[in-house]
């Protein structure tokens, strides 16, 4: 885990960080990466305020980032 970064709301603001000044692969990457963190968010699996862990722990309850995204 990032340092400092203890909920899923901080967590996703500095992966929109991190793509700044990576090539544009990179960034695509990134922002399908968040785009599926959205998506789950959307759904209710997650909260912003969850800790990451916890949050990992529900995703993986529902098969994966991508599985959670998609149903």
């Amino acid at each position: 885990m990032v340092q400092g970064v203890n909920t899923v709301q901080d967590y996703l603001r500095e992966l929109k960080e991190t793509r700044k000044g990576k090539p544009n692969q990179v960034q695509d990457a990134l922002d399908i990466y968040v785009d599926l963190w959205k998506k789950v968010l959307e759904k209710g699996i997650v909260k912003p305020t969850d800790d990451i862990d916890q949050a990992l722990s529900k995703i993986d309850g529902v098969g994966g980032l991508y599985r959670a995204a998609e149903e």
